[in-house]
């Protein structure tokens, strides 16, 4: 016997597709309503209107994540216990709400007032029960004390948050067993080592030059208004006037609005590409290729911290051809992270019980999540961020 879901939670799924697929600010309520197979006028049976709908989406989502989590909680006082539950819970939820959860990742920013305040409030509300969980695990002396609990509570989200955006249901691993690598690296990394800010790697620029080029000046006031915006929501016009020039002076430089997501995109991967394996260079030690990698990834990141939220948040929106050679590029530049974890793994430096793929997925939901949350004028330095981050990992793939 089939049984049909309610229309409410169809609702909540379809349009968290279509707001994925397609932005928040150019999908309509009709559009929705049809894909649901629904009329317009009963979608508002359910939502107020289109806003409310991704507000219904976001809190649904967390409340969700703070009930089953605390529950689970509630059965375990072993600190590392709370910490192997915590973890394998939280990933369970976002990937059984994984479309909802990728949407309020990318478009929270779609929601105004006090919808906006409601939801940050409560991803600080479970941001704070995560913390806390850390934090009795540092008193209990189950978890190193050399790094902040802040920068414990982001390492661990980040690598379990950005699962939504690679996981695939049927894939060779269950959510469960992901979640078990997972933390068995993260615990050995929370629990071991004494992180030394050393200069160690080489170095990287870190300040972005200033844009010489009315071409550069235009891509980066068009990363700067699809950051705050999204692609969707963003106008040619506005970059224009950012720029003080007239709409009609910008197709000048190109023709579509995609043309510059395309130039972002393409450029970012292009330079951290770039700048990774010039730094590998002759460097032949599989440790500190591992070293260099993380350090130069991190600084070259947060260097150009717009432009790489870009990359991540809207890249799905190129069409055709260009997106292809996104991906490709994407891939080219994966290809070097986990050529370089293979050869530290023939060399006996890491640990041989996990995949190389989930080595490489681990260590890059580390790092490329903090263009979320990362801000210079506070906390750790780009070049300390990083050496905190790679101490987690290092320590967790250690063979």
């Amino acid at each position: 016997m089939v049984v049909s879901r309610p229309t409410s939670e169809r609702l909540f799924d379809t349009a968290a597709a279509l707001f994925c697929e397609r932005g928040y600010a150019v999908t309509t309520t009709r559009e929705i309503a049809a894909a649901v197979g629904i009329r317009q006028a009963s979608l508002y049976y359910h939502v107020a209107n289109k806003e409310d709908l991704l507000y219904q989406i976001c809190v649904s989502s967390l409340e969700e994540l703070l009930t089953e989590v605390q529950a689970a909680l509630g059965a375990v006082s072993d600190p590392i216990g709370r910490i192997e539950v915590l973890a394998r819970t939280h990933l369970r939820i976002i990937l059984r709400r994984q479309i909802r959860h990728l949407t309020m990742l990318t478009e929270l920013r779609g929601l105004s007032g006090v919808h906006h305040k409601t939801v940050v409030a409560m991803r600080r509300r479970y941001a704070d029960v995560v913390r806390g969980v850390l934090e009795e695990a540092q008193r209990a002396g189950a978890v190193r004390k050399d790094i902040s609990s802040r920068y414990l509570y982001l390492a661990l989200l980040n690598i379990l948050n950005r699962a939504v955006r690679w996981f695939r249901p049927g894939q060779s691993l269950t959510e469960d067993e992901l979640a078990q690598m997972f933390t068995s690296v993260y615990l050995r990394g929370a629990a071991a080592g004494r992180v030394q800010f050393a200069a160690a790697s080489p170095r990287v620029e870190q300040t972005k030059p200033a844009p010489q080029s009315t071409l550069e000046r235009l891509l980066d006031a068009a990363a700067t208004l699809f950051a705050q915006k999204g692609y969707a929501a963003a106008s040619t016009r506005e970059i224009a006037e950012i720029l003080g020039i007239r709409k009609a002076s910008l197709y000048y430089h190109v023709e579509t609005k995609e043309d510059l997501l395309y130039n972002i995109c393409k450029s970012s991967l292009q330079q951290i590409h770039n700048d990774v394996t010039d730094a590998l260079g002759n460097v032949k030690e599989p440790r500190e290729r591992i070293d260099i990698l993380i350090r130069v990834h991190m600084t070259t990141l947060l260097r150009d911290l717009v432009a790489n939220s870009v990359l991540f948040g809207e890249m799905r929106f190129l069409s055709g051809e260009r997106l292809t050679e996104v991906i490709a590029l994407r891939d080219s530049y994966e290809d070097v992270v986990r050529g370089v974890l293979s050869g530290a793994r023939k060399a006996g430096v890491l640990r041989d019980d996990i995949n190389v793929k989930y080595l490489c997925l681990f260590l890059l939901g580390l790092l490329n999540r903090v263009e979320l949350w990362y801000r210079p004028e506070g906390g750790l330095s780009a070049d300390e961020l990083a050496v905190v981050f790679e101490s987690i990992f290092l320590n967790g793939v250690a063979a």
